[in-house]
């Protein structure tokens, strides 16, 4: 009889967790590099999050990818971490070799890759507007740096918050908050929206003086969690791009973590996905 190929297992961390494409993303990566990869989604608990991913690994698992709200816990359970990882103290892509437990953060560097590469826009010498200063902003403001852009700006409905963020970062590259009432004072190359308020009805608006004709609006969210965010830029004609591009280029990073060789993040992906959505 046959010997039966060896399926190397993958997950994703999560709560919740349902809505993810990540097993369609990997299951699509390992087809093209001819890989026998299982990859399954992880619904647990917050107080039961350590306890279920060393099950996953002690039944074999290889590597995982952690979302929310877990990026953070996961920081503090690996053993080693990437520089990136320790600057953002957040850490979405664990793998085990040699029994160490290692973290990387593929979030900054897939947002950038998207960017310049599918988008085709270079962020150097950019006025860059973050909203919000949780998590998702942080995850990306190290990525950000290394392309030296002009200024970055955070713009967070909680002014302390927006001053803790600032005082984080302002040791690797030129970051200042901004308040509501003196944003049109500004104008922006680049607006990024790291917030929930996509998900939500609440309602949104940016003063139209900060942008120029060649701004573009990018939102971290994507499907209809950026349905909002999409909407208002159309009616305000503002170049939008959602963040599935995002996604799929550091799911790519992730994936070369784990097997050494990055895929190619096709139309063809893309389009796969979107029909999901």
């Amino acid at each position: 009889m046959a010997q039966q190929k060896l399926i190397k297992k993958y997950a994703v961390f999560g709560n919740p967790i349902e809505h993810s494409l990540s097993p369609s993303i990997h299951g699509y990566f390992a087809q093209k590099h001819n890989i026998n990869l299982s990859y399954e989604k992880i619904l647990c608990d917050e107080d039961k999050f350590e306890v279920e991913l060393r099950k996953f690994f002690d039944s074999g698992g290889l590597g995982c990818n952690i979302t929310l709200p877990f990026k953070r816990k996961a920081f503090l359970f690996v053993e080693e971490k990437s520089d990136v990882a320790k600057i953002t103290g957040a850490v979405n892509t664990i793998s085990k070799k040699n029994d160490i437990y290692f973290g990387d953060n593929t979030d900054g560097a897939g947002f950038i890759r998207d960017l310049k590469e599918n988008i085709n826009f270079d962020i150097s010498e950019k006025r860059v507007l973050i909203l919000g200063a949780g998590g998702a902003s942080m995850g990306i403001i190290p990525n950000i740096f290394l392309e030296k852009p002009k200024s970055l700006k955070i713009l967070n409905r909680t002014l302390d918050n927006a001053k803790s963020l600032v005082k984080r970062f302002s040791s690797i590259g030129n970051i200042n908050y901004v308040e509501k009432s003196d944003l049109s004072e500004n104008k922006f190359d680049l607006i990024i929206n790291a917030t929930s308020q996509g998900m939500n009805q609440n309602s949104f608006d940016l003063p139209s003086e900060i942008f120029c004709d060649d701004s573009i609006f990018y939102d971290l969210s994507y499907g209809k969690a950026s349905t909002n965010m999409k909407n208002w830029a159309e009616e305000n004609n503002i170049k939008f791009f959602d963040g599935l591009g995002m996604l799929i280029e550091q799911a790519a990073d992730s994936f070369l973590i784990w097997e050494g060789e990055r895929p190619n993040t096709t139309e063809e992906l893309r389009n796969i996905l979107i029909k999901e959505l």
